[in-house]
């Protein structure tokens, strides 16, 4: 009686896995990547405001210098 209670237990153990493997990883890889896009946005547009980085403030470059070290 016990093996059947523990089988059950395991098998249903395995399709929480798998679930969470299908969805909450795929969307932290999506988070990712977004957060990803939005830094390099914000970079690029430090950059672009800034002459290519020529005529930058100190607060932008420290922010520029975060983004691109990660």
């Amino acid at each position: 009686m016990t093996t059947d209670i523990q089988t059950m237990e395991r098998i249903e153990k395995q399709k929480r896995d798998l679930i969470h493997q299908e969805v909450v990883v795929a969307n932290q890889e999506k988070n990712r990547q977004f957060k990803t896009t939005l830094d390099f946005n914000k970079a690029k547009d430090i950059y672009k405001s800034s002459s290519g980085l020529d005529n930058i403030s100190a607060f932008d470059m420290a922010t520029f210098r975060k983004i691109m070290l990660g």
